[in-house]
């Protein structure tokens, strides 16, 4: 099981806001552009489920790992440069990233204490189990053969069930 974070790479790529960092952010932007988050996430996706695996993507907005405690649940605001997480509730620590994947994990095998806070209460649109009902999405020529595919097991169906018909009834031997 794999599970990770839903990045929307369009809002970490918005313009900056008024002020003079406008260069740096520009400068962010388009190296947050070069990584290529969506082509890694489509590989890694791909990777899991050829071997078998499960791939989670945890709705961020909903779970807010970097912010939720992975034992108790409760959630901290806390500001970037806080790098280590200490619960004020249970008095848990760790380091901040550890942290979050220990929440991703524990949201994706539906552990994660606290109320609204496991798989069964996501969005269907943020969860990949819908993946299936999407559109596939490729070249033209990629699409033209999937739908010759799609043809031809339609076509060997319809065949297939006259067949049946024909054979359920007494002997046709016209």
């Amino acid at each position: 099981m794999v599970a990770t974070e839903t990045l929307v790479v369009k809002n970490m790529t918005r313009k900056a806001k008024k002020g003079k960092r406008k260069k740096q952010k520009a400068g962010l932007n388009k190296s947050i552009l070069d990584v290529g988050f969506g082509m890694l996430r489509s590989t890694i996706k791909y990777k899991i489920e050829q071997i078998g695996g499960l791939f989670v993507e945890v709705p961020t907005p909903q779970v807010k790992p970097s912010q939720t405690c992975p034992k108790c649940g409760h959630q901290h605001k806390k500001t970037l440069n806080i790098r280590v997480h200490e619960c004020c509730v249970c008095s848990y620590r760790q380091d901040r990233d550890i942290a979050a994947a220990e929440v991703m994990l524990y949201w994706a095998k539906g552990t994660l204490p606290g109320l609204g806070t496991s798989p069964a209460d996501a969005e269907p649109s943020s969860s990949t189990s819908c993946t299936k009902a999407r559109k596939q999405a490729g070249s033209m020529k990629q699409l033209g053969a999937l739908k010759r595919q799609k043809s031809v097991e339609v076509f060997a169906k319809n065949e297939l069930r006259d067949v049946e018909t024909h054979s359920s009834g007494e002997a046709n031997c016209g």
